[in-house]
């Protein structure tokens, strides 16, 4: 009687212990659901569609929601799988994405990696960290085929002869674009210095180097009284305007060669000597960062650039004529045609191989003299 209690006792303490253990069990995968939702939306839609970002987001978001014992094992070892694809092949994180892959691995030793999305990159990393790819089986070829194979082999037909291997397809994506097109609009601010004795003084007489004074659109012919007037101040002031085409080539990943080509507007009106509205320009780029152009993050470079171009001002100047009376002219300053110059800018990269691209640059003219910046903003496009 005392061996049927101590059994009865251990029985009821093993049903307890089970009743205990099941409920943690079955929250151990309260929240797969969810997670693989969140995984699917990351991948099929934001990584495919290169809004590698947001991937990231929704994939962390996922591994947060799991926490520490709400997802089974095999969900959690995906997640850090396809977030360690989207730093790697997306981002070019590769430290973060080899972290991630050792926690896939981690929780689970037997994952393999998804074939829609594996570069041979990834491949290499996974398979470094201890990782393995399931291997396709080969189908078996039929009774029929096999037999006919055979016998065309013994006749010396030439479809006996061994197919060689397809060359694995490169699957990598991300490798961004080498030539890019671009059209830009630029805005010239055109530096002035202090200067007296701007227009002639009178009929005959010289004004200041560089300047025509016009009046009504017409070249000033008048008389200027001497006294106040006739001057203007040091400063910057809006000048011509461009509409400009381009063509960048990458020489590596860090560095390319460009050509722009153009027309200017806003010069002067036609007077002793014509305004030049042509613009071309030779400029070399660097390219900041760990291959910019394999990644949807912003790109900023560093630009020289020479060529030829005129940019031409103008400032209000009032004068007094002999009979006192205060009037204005408008003093058009001239640029030589020859420039240098150094730009700052960023291509900020959206759908796909599109991007825009402000910039800010300053100028040095030759010839007659001038400093110049220059605002732009273009759109480039890649193939």
């Amino acid at each position: 009687m005392l061996e049927f209690r101590s059994f009865a006792n251990c029985l009821n303490g093993l049903v307890f212990g089970l009743l205990l253990l099941a409920p943690n069990v079955a929250q151990a995968a309260t929240k797969d659901k969810a997670a693989r939702l969140l995984q699917t939306e990351a991948m099929q839609t934001d990584y495919a569609e290169t809004n590698f970002k947001k991937a990231e987001q929704k994939l962390k978001k996922a591994l947060n929601q799991c926490g520490a014992s709400a997802c089974s094992s095999p969900v959690v070892a995906e997640l850090h799988r396809d977030l360690a694809t989207v730093y790697i092949v997306g981002l070019k994180q590769n430290a973060k994405g080899k972290t991630e892959l050792k926690q896939a691995l981690k929780a689970n030793p037997d994952l393999e990696l998804n074939e829609d999305f594996a570069t041979p990159e990834l491949r290499k990393l996974f398979k470094d960290l201890g990782g393995h790819e399931a291997k396709e089986e080969e189908p078996e070829e039929e009774p029929e085929k096999e037999k006919a194979k055979e016998k065309s082999c013994e006749s010396g037909d030439e479809d006996c002869l061994e197919e060689e291997p397809a060359k694995e397809a490169d699957t990598d994506s991300s490798k961004g674009s080498s030539n890019w097109l671009g059209l830009h609009f630029e805005q010239d601010l055109l530096l002035y210095s202090e200067q007296a004795q701007v227009c002639a003084p009178a009929p005959g007489g010289t004004g200041a180097a560089n300047y025509s004074c016009f009046q009504n659109g017409a070249p000033f012919t008048g008389t200027i009284a001497p006294g106040p007037g006739n001057h203007i101040s040091s400063g910057v002031g809006r000048a011509t305007m461009r509409l400009l085409i381009s063509f960048d080539r990458l020489l590596t990943s860090n560095l390319s060669l460009g050509l722009r080509l153009g027309y200017a507007f806003g010069g002067r009106p036609p007077g002793a000597d014509k305004f030049f509205p042509w613009h071309a320009e030779l400029r070399a780029s660097y390219w900041f960062g760990s291959t910019p152009f394999e990644g949807s993050s912003v790109r900023p470079y560093l630009s020289l650039s020479g060529g030829l171009a005129e940019v031409d001002g103008k400032v209000p100047v009032e004068y007094y004529d002999p009979a006192g009376n205060k009037k204005t002219l408008d003093a058009w300053r001239k640029t030589g045609k020859a420039f240098a110059g150094l730009a700052f800018g960023v291509m900020i990269p959206f759908a796909g191989d599109n991007g825009l691209v402000p910039e800010l640059r300053a100028q040095q003219m030759f010839g007659a003299s001038g400093t110049v910046f220059a605002l732009s903003l273009g759109y480039a496009r890649g193939f």
